[in-house]
Order: C-alpha cells, then structure tokens, then sequence
C-alpha cells in the first residue's frame, strides 16, 4: 500500500464515525466535569448529569449538561476532517444552522429557563468575520462587542445580516448572543488531552486506552437509548472500566501564556494571559507594562486562600519555569499541601515514594560578590549562559553553582518519570541547602520541565532567601520572584 493509498481522505462513513467519536469524547469530558464537581465541591452549582441525543431538545440534542440549578448546557457538535469551512456566517447559513439554533433556544426558553447555547466544533473561527474574531476569549460569548457600535458601523451591519439570517430582530438576536458560547479549533488531540487532565483530577487512569474505553462506554449507552448519564453511571463506568487509580486531585489553573480550557473547572483560577507581553504563547515571557511580576506574585500568594481546606492540588494551566516554581513554593509540603502536575503523559507528583537522588554538581567562582547562584540544567546545561549573562550584568554572584540529573546526562528525557523528578527535586533541594550562606539571597536560574520546577518549589524550605529567574530568550534573563525560604 502507498503513502497516498495509507493517507487518503475519509469517506462519508469514516467522516461520521470521527464525528461520533469526537461527540462522544465531549460528552465524557463532561461526565468527568461531574465527577470533578461532585467530588471537590468547587462550585455553587455542580453537574448532576450529562444528555446524549436527547430527546426534546431540539438542535441542541447532541450533549446537555445538567445542573444542580439551571442554566443547562445544550451543546450542537459539528466536526469537520480539514479546514476548509471555518466559522463564519456563511457557515452558520448552510443548513440553517443559526437559525435552527436561536430556534432552540427559544423553544427550550418557552418557559422563562435560563440556558446556555454552545456550538462545539473543531473548525477555526474565521478572521474575517467582524462579529466571531471579537468573541470574549473568556467565555467564548459574542458580546460584549456584538452589541456595541451604530446601526450604519462595521458591527451595526454585520448584526444585521446576523440577525437576516437568523430570521429574527437584532434585539431578539442579541438576547440569545447573552446565551451563545463558542467552543472553536478544539482539534481531537487537545481534546483528548483535557480529558486525559480531567481524568488525572479524578483519580483514574488516563491514558490513551483509558480515554478510548471510556468514549466506547459513551456509545454504547446512546446504542442503548440511555440519554441521560447519572452520576451514580458514571462511578459504575469507572468501576466496570478498571480507570480507578489513585486519590482524587483539585484543580487549580495558572495561566500565563494561554488560557486554560480547564479553568472554570478549578477550584481556583488565575488568568494573566493578557497581561504577559507577546502575541502568543510562544513568545509570553515577562508581565507587559504596566502589570509587573510583583502583582503575578501577590495573585499566586492568595491562592490558598481561596483553596476551602483542599490540600491535594492539581496544577493546570500554561506557565514558565519561574511561575512555576514561584506556585510550587506558595503551596509547599511544609505546609499541608501535595501537588501534582501534567507533564507530557504522565502526571508528576509531590506524593510519590521515593528517596532523594544526588545529582551531578559542580560550580564555578566568578568572585563577583557573595551570593550563591544555582543553575538547574536538566534539559540543558545553561552554565555558561547564565555566567555569561552574571559577568555582564554584575549580579554580585561569587559562586554559580550547577546541578544536573545523576551521572551528567542532560536532555529532553533526562528525567523519566514521577519517581525520577520527585528524587531528583530533592536532591537539588538539598544542594541548595549546601551552598547556602547565612546573609545575601540564592539567585536560582531554571533549565528543565515545568513540572520539576514546580516539584521543586514545593520542597523548597530552610534553604534561604531565593530570587529566581526566567528566561528572556536569546541570551537575556529577568528576575521573575523573590522566595523567603
């Protein structure tokens, strides 16, 4: 067979089998949303149940989530095998699509409920379209943009021509915006990956047959004509399915360089995606003017006041190395708290058994003053870069310390597992305790998975004053915080 024969595109039966499969997936992230809250208790008002193919619900029959309280979420599921047809109004025109939706919502509102429309679809909203590009990217919502500007602006008549096609006012077409949420460019790996996170927070397995059994289990119940998943079916599911695997986690979202879609799932969150400086994430490094890192250290300060006695914290959210380390030490065994964290499939954690490691250490004096200064190289060595950019710059430096994984070997899997990151947080701990001196601060300088900094945070204590540093790119670093350890 060919490479062309292998990478054909799906006919119509295997584009609807994806589409199935990518239905069913949402609906059991949904079920672990149930789950999550049922258990924590981080919301006012928890899941109780999820819908599949539901009958009476219009349109909007594909998945429901239900509350303890209204609103419900009723959720339309379009999925599409490439990018050609991004959302835009053409779009929501072929097949009536906004207008069977603003139906729906009226109908399911007939009666003074309140509800939340979703569209849940892997395609990309299109730039072009004035009213999509200016959604909230908090929510996913139209407005509060799409109500504002002229009847003759730019927006004014693109309302109109919205509400043409939705065959209603531009008044009644605004009340359903205040119900209309987008979840766009949610491709089956990221989704996969929320749910595999959903999964962790639960204390199940997560893994790519764990996740796959669970989606099987979801079709098998809408063979079944069972439309509406209880709670007390999704613990039997967890159970028939052998997921269980450890204590439950809470969530709790940091993000700095994209907005976390496990957010309102977190017992607490915290958003400074906006206020990093840098287009996208991947050029996010320092607070942009006038937000300063002394304001994202006073925020991550107040998180375990907002904890309501959880001390068993799963950390979500995109962050760097120093935010992460800066979280790891606020929530610190010392204490009371456990954290874990993704990193790439497997979950690292601050409550696996395992003894210190020793790594490699060696330093080199620069007589620049007397503070300390230690260098974490575990997917580099950044020695050099950061005694070049010390000399530079005249931090008052007279040692840089550096500490490597055991035997020296640095690189992407130079630390394997929870058990290796966990020793190796330790052990690096316990260099830094070494090198101490009893006045000036430990500049610490981070190369290595997130999850280790914020392990190492976490053990981070009788050591002493600590600045840590983040990268700038290129060959600059910034002091990000300052740690009392």
């Amino acid at each position: 067979m060919t490479d062309r024969q292998r990478r054909a595109m799906p006919r119509p039966t295997g584009v609807r089998i994806a589409g199935d499969r990518y239905q069913w997936l949402h609906a059991w992230r949904l079920c672990m949303r149930v789950l999550n809250e049922q258990r924590t208790h981080n919301t006012l008002n928890p899941g109780t149940a999820v819908g599949v193919e539901a009958d009476d619900a219009g349109n909007l029959d594909d998945i429901i989530y239900y509350r303890a309280a209204p609103p419900n979420d009723y959720a339309q599921v379009k999925y599409a095998v490439d990018a050609r047809t991004p959302v835009n109004l053409e779009y929501l025109t072929s097949n009536d699509l906004l207008k069977k939706l603003v139906s729906s919502h009226r109908h399911l509102a007939r009666n003074g409920d309140r509800l939340r429309v979703v569209l849940i679809t892997n395609r990309a909203i299109d730039p072009a379209d004035l009213l999509l590009r200016d959604r909230d990217a908090r929510d996913g919502r139209l407005v509060p943009r799409a109500a504002q500007g002229s009847p003759k602006s730019d927006r004014g008549l693109a309302r109109k021509a919205w509400a043409e096609t939705a065959g209603v006012t531009e008044t009644e077409l605004l009340a359903f915006f205040q119900d209309f949420y987008l979840e766009t460019s949610q491709d089956r790996e990221s989704l996969r990956r929320e749910v595999s996170l959903l999964m962790t927070a639960n204390g199940l397995q997560s893994d790519d047959r764990a996740i796959d059994a669970a989606a099987d289990w979801v079709a098998r119940q809408v063979e079944d004509g069972h439309q509406r998943l209880s709670l007390d079916d999704i613990e039997n599911a967890t159970t028939m399915l052998s997921l269980r695997a450890g204590t439950p986690w809470t969530p709790v979202s940091i993000a700095t360089l994209s907005h976390d879609p496990l957010a309102d799932q977190a017992q607490y969150a915290l958003d400074w995606v906006d206020r990093m400086d840098g287009d996208d994430a991947f050029i996010k490094v320092a607070p942009k003017p006038p937000s300063t890192w002394e304001q994202l250290a006073s925020d991550i300060e107040q998180i375990p006041g907002h904890l309501a006695g959880h001390r068993r914290l799963l950390l979500t959210g995109t962050m760097r190395q120093a935010t992460g380390f800066k979280a790891g030490t606020v929530l610190r065994r010392v204490l009371g708290y456990e954290v874990g964290i993704r990193q790439g499939d497997q979950l690292w954690s601050s409550d696996v058994t395992t003894a210190a490691l020793v790594p490699t250490h060696h330093h080199r004096d620069l007589g620049l003053g007397d503070d300390p200064a230690l260098v974490v190289s575990v997917t580099t060595d950044a020695t050099d870069a950061v005694v070049n950019w010390i000399e530079r710059t005249g931090i008052a430096v007279g040692t840089v310390h550096t500490a490597l994984p055991e035997g020296g070997q640095v690189g992407p899997g130079s630390v394997p597992d929870p058990e290796a990151a966990s020793a190796l947080a330790v052990g690096i701990r316990d260099v830094a305790r070494q090198i101490a001196v009893p006045t000036g601060t430990l500049h610490v300088f981070l190369a290595g998975p997130l999850g280790l900094a914020v392990i190492l945070g976490h053990h981070w204590n009788r050591v002493m004053p600590t600045a840590v540093y983040e990268h700038l790119g290129t060959t600059e670093y910034v002091q990000a915080f300052r740690i009392s350890a």
